[in-house]
């Protein structure tokens, strides 16, 4: 009897220091989020609906993680439609939004460009970040200008490599509002090694002739920087595989796609800490190429 009461009585010890370990590990973890939440700096992202869907899965979470480890804080505001239905509306929601930092993407950083609507002065209290060309100055503390040929040079490299042993060129398909760019990709490779396929009409017969193209010179990797109606190359079955902007990568089936070129978003760290409020300055975004 004595060592059942023993036994009882050990078994209440382990649950009470059971208990009070899972206590301090409650506490612990609600002082963490206090201080996540409370103490740290924001670092706000506004983006339109689109913007999460064709940036690299697990962006925002290595974003976050690296800047929970700079004591701040990462959060996420995706504007609805009716956001844009109205510079008032929009001034609104980007001062709802609020933050230390606040990165502007694309599409709302354009939407503030072509509404002159000056971001920098209506967040007074916050150093604002846009996404654009050079023509942002007037509306944001620091202009990030992609420097898209970053990262088409970053993939350059990486397919020279991969096809240095196959006698098939690779291919580049393009528009003709971007010739100077495509000229730039072309010249990172060995003389003869691509294929151009410039589209400069609007003809719905491009997609097939180029494949056409492809099939009669055994390409098998064609690259896309930029070409507007890119979905219509979709709808039959070929065996190519594309490097695409990251823009278009959510219109290459899974397993056609073979890279991407994206926003070196890991540099945004360093942009972020870096700026200045009121500084109006210009900083070359960098891109990078990712290979799925």
């Amino acid at each position: 009897m004595g060592k059942n009461r023993r036994d009882r009585n050990t078994g209440h010890g382990a649950l009470k220091a059971i208990i009070i370990t899972v206590s301090v590990l409650v506490l612990l973890a609600g002082a963490a989020a206090a201080v996540y939440f409370l103490v740290f700096g924001t670092v706000t992202i506004v983006s339109d609906t689109s913007f999460p869907q064709i940036i690299p899965s697990g962006t925002y979470t290595g974003l976050r993680l690296d800047l929970a480890l700079q004591g701040k804080r990462l959060k996420v505001v995706t504007l609805q439609e009716k956001s844009f239905s109205s510079p008032e509306v929009f001034s609104a929601s980007l001062v709802a939004a609020g933050g230390d930092r606040v990165i502007l993407t694309p599409v709302p950083a354009a939407y503030a460009v072509i509404n002159m609507v000056d971001v920098s002065e209506l967040l007074p209290d916050s150093v604002v970040i846009g996404i654009h060309d050079g023509s942002g100055t007037s509306s944001f503390d620091v202009t990030l200008v992609s420097d898209v040929l970053s990262g088409w040079t970053d993939a350059a490299h990486a397919i020279q490599e991969e096809t240095a042993s196959m006698p098939q060129n690779i291919a580049l398909v393009y528009e003709k509002n971007i010739d100077e760019l495509a000229q730039d990709i072309v010249d990172l490779f060995p003389a003869g090694h691509v294929t151009e396929f410039r589209k400069d009409t609007s003809s719905r017969m491009f997609p097939s002739t180029t494949y056409d193209k492809m099939d009669e010179q055994g390409i098998v990797i064609a690259m896309c920087p930029y070409i507007s109606g890119f979905a219509s190359f979709f709808g039959t079955g070929h065996d190519v595989f594309w490097i695409v902007d990251y823009r278009f990568a959510l219109t290459v089936p899974a397993a056609n796609l073979y890279g991407v070129v994206v926003p070196d978003f890991k540099s945004l760290l360093t942009i972020v800490n870096e700026a200045v409020k009121g500084a109006r300055a210009e900083v070359p975004l960098d891109y990078v190429y990712e290979k799925r």
